[in-house]
């Protein structure tokens, strides 16, 4: 074998070590590896050892420091009341996270608050708000999880993969009324968007423009803002992506 063969079958074999590192770091990427490096990293979870007072009040101090939410694009003052706080399970590993429905007079507005071992406080992420009208709640029923009695929103395990997300429907700047899914991404340590849908809502005569289907929701969808134009779809779980995906059999 002369050295131009030699060095030929160095540079093949070098290809294909690094194309079996790249599949490699696919694989570990897939549903079933993903949902098992969360339950790895949540195997010891931080245990909520106060009353729910004492979050709460945490909560409002936080607020206080914080001057009113500066990333929000709701103007929020100390005018704010909690009308709700809810303990979220699965969502963040190795974190004790509640889920809060604040009130003015503008609306709901939703945010997460992390706590972590030594119960202190110290994170939080904006979810969404809305500004409900009479029979808003009829927007949830044909949607499953936990509701809050507050505003339109819930939390569950949507896709069966275990790990809870949150769903909701808010006020999307730039677009209007959306439907929108949110889980945890603990690889990038942020917040990710797993559906994000413009929706129709009928404020007069008001009905669920979402419905949940077991592998995703069927939701009436704005496909044209200037012209009404509407259009039901499916969206659908992609366990690949991790996303719900629009169904276009």
């Amino acid at each position: 074998m002369n050295k131009i063969n030699i060095f030929l079958l160095i540079l093949l074999l070098a290809v294909s070590l690094s194309s079996c590192k790249k599949n490699t770091g696919k694989i570990t990427n897939n549903e079933n590896n993903y949902v098992q490096m969360f339950f790895q990293q949540n195997n010891n979870k931080v245990e909520m050892i106060h009353p729910i007072e004492y979050y709460q009040n945490e909560i409002i101090n936080y607020q206080d420091n914080y001057y009113g939410f500066k990333d929000i694009s709701m103007e929020i003052t100390q005018y704010m009341n909690i009308s709700s706080i809810i303990k979220v399970d699965d969502f963040i590993p190795n974190s004790l996270v509640f889920l809060v429905s604040w009130f003015n007079q503008k609306g709901y507005v939703y945010y997460l608050y992390v706590f972590n071992y030594e119960q202190e406080l110290i994170e939080h992420y904006y979810i969404g708000q809305y500004v409900p009208f009479q029979n808003h709640r009829i927007l949830m029923d044909k949607l499953s999880g936990n509701i809050l009695e507050y505003g339109n929103i819930s939390i569950g395990d949507f896709n069966n993969d275990r790990i809870n997300e949150i769903l909701l429907f808010s006020e999307y700047k730039n677009i209007g009324n959306v439907f929108l899914i949110y889980e945890f991404n603990f690889i990038e340590n942020n917040l990710d968007e797993l559906c994000l849908v413009p929706v129709y809502i009928n404020y007069h005569n008001p009905f669920s423009p979402v419905e949940y289907i077991g592998d995703g929701f069927k939701i009436l969808e704005i496909i044209d803002d200037e012209f009404d134009e509407l259009e039901w779809n499916k969206y659908i779980w992609n366990n690949n992506i991790r996303k719900y995906v629009k169904d276009r059999k």
